[in-house]
């Protein structure tokens, strides 16, 4: 099958190589499953119960687990955009020392989200489970979908904490690499010059380094003998 010239192009694009990463994906699903948690109780977490018209959070009608839910679902998107539009500009930072803080942080936020959503989970479902049934008209669908994308987003944080792990240790800074250089420049500069290098003839006459040796050289190399002295005989 022919692709034509222009797809070609939007599939080479940064922006499709973008998309296409383990942690784009990642944090995208991240951000989904938190928009689905908070948007099904913020809709139709608070019902009204068979006998009166007052409104009341599905889950066991205990007001704290709808808001935490929503509190959680909200912070836990609005954090997967904003690391998302991190993601988008990482590859332009030319700090490395920005650069391993910003990965740090990752898994940091990372390990903290799913801690809070193995919580929320447990909280929700011991709450649903603490419910009378039958006690609301409506509601009972949104409060599973917020219980069961809750257990999702412990799956995808942790996940996520996984993936800021191998990148922060495969793109650690090595201690002493430029040092490293400058010696292997520094010996490369002192090594003995090759037989193709061309080698200076060193300057004659009576004040050049050779004249001299050359007028030192019976001194150095010929060793004067001792003389024995003959003591006259009283």
């Amino acid at each position: 099958m022919h692709i034509p010239e222009s797809l070609q192009d939007l599939a080479d694009s940064e922006a499709v190589q973008f998309l296409k990463r383990p942690k784009t994906i990642t944090r995208i699903f991240a951000g989904v499953f938190s928009l689905i948690v908070f948007s099904s109780l913020l809709t139709d977490g608070y019902q009204n119960k068979t006998d009166n018209s007052q409104l009341h959070c599905v889950l066991n009608s205990n007001s704290a687990a709808c808001s935490f839910a929503v509190g959680a679902g909200l912070l836990s998107f609005l954090s997967s955009l904003a690391f998302l539009a991190l993601d988008a500009h990482e590859v332009r930072l030319s700090s490395t020392r920005f650069k391993t803080a910003f990965q740090l942080l990752d898994l940091i936020l990372a390990i903290i989200w799913a801690g809070i959503w193995a919580v929320g989970f447990c909280f929700l479902a011991n709450q649903w489970h603490r419910s009378p049934p039958r006690y609301f008209l409506l509601g009972s669908n949104s409060a599973k979908a917020a219980i069961t994308f809750s257990f999702f987003s412990i799956l995808i944080w942790i996940f996520q904490a996984y993936l800021a792990f191998q990148e922060l240790r495969n793109d650690a800074p090595v201690p002493y690499k430029r040092s490293l250089d400058e010696g292997g420049v520094v010996l490369t500069s002192l090594s003995p010059p090759s037989a193709a290098s061309p080698v200076n003839t060193p300057t004659t006459g009576p004040h050049g380094p050779s004249y001299a040796s050359s007028s030192l050289s019976p001194y150095l190399s010929t060793p004067m003998a001792p003389r024995l002295a003959m003591m006259p005989d009283n």
